[in-house]
Protein backbone atom coordinates (compact mmCIF):
# COMPACT_ATOMS: atom_id res chain seq x y z
CA UNK A 1 0.00 0.00 0.00
CA UNK A 2 1.39 3.40 -0.88
CA UNK A 3 1.68 6.20 1.65
CA UNK A 4 -0.88 8.97 1.22
CA UNK A 5 -0.34 12.62 2.05
CA UNK A 6 -0.35 13.63 5.68
CA UNK A 7 -1.56 17.19 5.27
CA UNK A 8 -5.14 17.80 6.25
CA UNK A 9 -7.69 19.28 8.53
CA UNK A 10 -9.30 18.01 11.71
CA UNK A 11 -12.57 16.18 11.11
CA UNK A 12 -15.78 16.73 13.07
CA UNK A 13 -15.08 16.69 16.81
CA UNK A 14 -17.31 13.68 17.41
CA UNK A 15 -15.18 11.50 15.10
CA UNK A 16 -12.48 9.97 17.26
CA UNK A 17 -9.79 7.41 16.45
CA UNK A 18 -8.85 4.41 18.60
CA UNK A 19 -6.59 6.77 20.64
CA UNK A 20 -9.65 8.95 21.34
CA UNK A 21 -8.13 11.83 19.36
CA UNK A 22 -10.02 13.79 16.70
CA UNK A 23 -9.34 12.16 13.33
CA UNK A 24 -7.73 14.22 10.59
CA UNK A 25 -8.97 14.44 7.02
CA UNK A 26 -6.12 14.17 4.54
CA UNK A 27 -5.78 14.01 0.77
CA UNK A 28 -3.93 11.20 -0.98
CA UNK A 29 -1.14 12.22 -3.33
CA UNK A 30 -0.50 8.71 -4.67
CA UNK A 31 -0.68 7.64 -8.29
CA UNK A 32 -3.38 5.04 -7.53
CA UNK A 33 -5.64 7.37 -5.49
CA UNK A 34 -4.89 10.96 -6.51
CA UNK A 35 -6.79 13.57 -4.49
CA UNK A 36 -8.91 10.99 -2.69
CA UNK A 37 -9.82 12.01 0.87
CA UNK A 38 -9.23 9.77 3.89
CA UNK A 39 -9.55 9.92 7.69
CA UNK A 40 -6.58 9.06 9.86
CA UNK A 41 -5.40 9.22 13.48
CA UNK A 42 -2.98 12.12 13.98
CA UNK A 43 -0.61 9.70 15.76
CA UNK A 44 -0.47 7.32 12.80
CA UNK A 45 1.38 9.99 10.85
CA UNK A 46 4.19 10.08 13.42
CA UNK A 47 7.04 7.53 13.47
CA UNK A 48 6.69 4.93 16.21
CA UNK A 49 2.98 5.49 16.88
CA UNK A 50 0.74 2.44 16.56
CA UNK A 51 -2.86 3.65 16.11
CA UNK A 52 -4.26 1.87 13.08
CA UNK A 53 -7.32 4.10 12.49
CA UNK A 54 -7.52 4.87 8.78
CA UNK A 55 -10.53 5.07 6.43
CA UNK A 56 -11.22 6.27 2.88
CA UNK A 57 -13.93 8.91 2.55
CA UNK A 58 -16.36 7.97 -0.20
CA UNK A 59 -17.41 10.97 -2.23
CA UNK A 60 -21.18 11.19 -2.76
CA UNK A 61 -22.44 10.36 -6.23
CA UNK A 62 -24.12 13.46 -7.66
CA UNK A 63 -25.29 14.73 -11.01
CA UNK A 64 -25.95 11.41 -12.73
CA UNK A 65 -29.09 9.59 -11.50
CA UNK A 66 -28.32 6.55 -13.67
CA UNK A 67 -24.89 6.20 -12.10
CA UNK A 68 -26.32 6.57 -8.61
CA UNK A 69 -28.94 3.89 -9.36
CA UNK A 70 -26.26 1.61 -10.79
CA UNK A 71 -24.13 2.10 -7.67
CA UNK A 72 -27.07 1.12 -5.44
CA UNK A 73 -27.60 -2.02 -7.55
CA UNK A 74 -23.91 -2.92 -7.18
CA UNK A 75 -24.15 -2.41 -3.40
CA UNK A 76 -27.13 -4.78 -3.29
CA UNK A 77 -25.22 -7.35 -5.36
CA UNK A 78 -22.23 -7.12 -3.02
CA UNK A 79 -24.48 -7.62 0.02
CA UNK A 80 -26.05 -10.71 -1.61
CA UNK A 81 -22.64 -12.10 -2.52
CA UNK A 82 -21.34 -11.57 1.02
CA UNK A 83 -24.35 -13.45 2.36
CA UNK A 84 -23.79 -16.28 -0.14
CA UNK A 85 -20.09 -16.51 0.77
CA UNK A 86 -20.96 -16.74 4.46
CA UNK A 87 -23.52 -19.49 3.76
CA UNK A 88 -20.90 -21.43 1.77
CA UNK A 89 -18.35 -21.02 4.58
CA UNK A 90 -20.91 -22.34 7.07
CA UNK A 91 -21.70 -25.28 4.79
CA UNK A 92 -17.98 -26.06 4.34
CA UNK A 93 -17.49 -25.92 8.11
CA UNK A 94 -20.37 -28.33 8.71
CA UNK A 95 -18.85 -30.73 6.14
CA UNK A 96 -15.48 -30.56 7.93
CA UNK A 97 -17.17 -31.31 11.25
CA UNK A 98 -19.10 -34.21 9.69
CA UNK A 99 -15.93 -35.64 8.09
CA UNK A 100 -13.94 -35.35 11.32
CA UNK A 101 -16.73 -37.12 13.23
CA UNK A 102 -16.75 -39.95 10.70
CA UNK A 103 -12.99 -40.39 11.01
CA UNK A 104 -13.07 -40.76 14.79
Amino acid sequence: MSTPSSSGSIAKKEELCDCQLPVRICTSKTKDNPNKKFKVCPNSLKPGKKCKYWEWIDEPVTGNPDLKQELEAVKEDVACLKKEVQELKNKAHSYRVEISCNII
